[in-house]
Order: C-alpha cells, then sequence, then structure tokens
C-alpha cells in the first residue's frame, strides 16, 4: 500500500475517533450499570466460545 494511502486511512482514523468520543464518553457515564449476574452473564457465552475454539485448533494439530 502506498505511504499517502497510509496517511490517508490515518487520518479519517483519528477524525472518526473525534467525531465518536463525546457520545462514547456520555453513555460511560449515564449508562446502565452492570450486576454481577449481568457480568457472569455475559462472560459464560465468551468463555465457551474460547474453549471452543481451543478444542478447534487442539483437533487440528493432531
Amino acid at each position: 500500500m502506498p505511504m499517502w494511502m497510509k496517511i490517508v486511512w490515518a487520518v479519517g482514523l483519528v477524525l472518526m475517533i473525534l467525531y465518536l468520543w463525546p457520545t462514547a464518553r456520555h453513555l460511560i457515564r449515564h449508562g446502565p450499570k452492570g450486576s454481577r449476574a449481568d457480568w457472569q452473564a455475559a462472560l459464560l457465552p465468551i468463555l465457551l466460545v474460547v474453549v471452543f475454539v481451543v478444542l478447534l485448533i487442539l483437533s487440528v494439530r493432531g
């Protein structure tokens, strides 16, 4: 990829972050707070996916 294209991508990403930052900050400050049960419910599917991926990797390695 040419250097000018990398610079354009970098500038675009910085502009997008600057555009989204105030909204993200507002949502973090005024959003609902998760309880312990909410976090457990969110982490269980993530843990299952991680275990599944590890099993897939182990089965391919033989």
